[in-house]
């Protein structure tokens, strides 16, 4: 019998991506649930089932992984190439429609929205591209596939976090974009002494603060970001 990679064993991860699947559907319960599926636009329902199928991958994945079913992880992996587009062409058409259907009052919330919806697509296509580069080698594909699932923890913690402090917007950024840092600085801890792939947490560290930046000092109000939301925004994706 086979034996799963040691050095680095995401498949012992999939309960987090289970709890973090859980905690998305109870985050967006009160905007998307509540009011009912046909208060929603198509857009926000094709995003929603794409990403949801997403986190199954990632709770499933590890899952065959830990019960050693190495011929049904990969043919489930083959799924992602199929699954992966089609989320982040949920997110384009998402974030076109919002900004071309804000009013003058909420299109400069609407803008800074933009950059947040497409830091995390490039995030989480270079994260995915990187598995992929890297999937012959266990421990880098793991780590690379945990980066993906850290492109969920703004969306889905920005909801929670209003829905118990909405009176405290301006700070849910910060918050949100610093549990995302805080699990990579504690993964980086906890794999210390691992002798290969230890690298890649640090990296994507780097990577994922640089692409927070802009957000969280406002730079979305510079004139450059602000061309390409008009120019974004003439697109006519929706």
């Amino acid at each position: 019998m086979q034996q799963a990679p040691k050095q680095f064993e995401a498949a012992r991860g999939w309960p987090y991506f289970a709890a973090l699947f859980v905690i998305a559907i109870l985050a967006f319960w009160p905007s998307y649930f509540s009011p009912g599926l046909g208060t929603s636009s198509v857009y926000t329902h094709i995003h929603a089932a794409t990403a949801a199928l997403w986190m199954c991958m990632l709770i499933v994945q590890p899952w065959l992984i830990r019960t050693y079913r190495f011929d049904l992880h990969r043919t489930v992996g083959l799924a992602s190439y199929v699954l992966v587009p089609m989320v982040l062409i949920s997110m384009l058409l998402l974030a076109n429609f919002r900004i071309r259907s804000a009013t003058e009052a909420n299109y400069p919330i609407q803008t800074y929205l933009l950059y947040l919806q497409i830091s995390l697509a490039v995030l989480f296509a270079f994260s995915f591209a990187l598995a992929m580069i890297y999937r012959r080698n266990a421990d880098l594909h793991a780590r690379f596939m945990v980066c993906t699932a850290l492109t969920l923890i703004d969306p889905v913690f920005a909801r929670l976090f209003f829905s118990i402090i909405p009176d405290a917007v301006q700070y849910h950024q910060w918050m949100t974009n610093g549990l995302t840092d805080l699990i990579l600085v504690i993964l980086i801890f906890a794999e210390r002494r691992s002798k290969t792939g230890r690298w890649v947490f640090p990296v994507m560290l780097v990577i994922f603060v640089a692409a927070q930046l802009p957000a969280l000092l406002w730079l979305t109000n510079w004139p450059i970001w602000r061309s390409f939301a008009q120019w974004f925004k003439a697109i006519p994706l929706t």
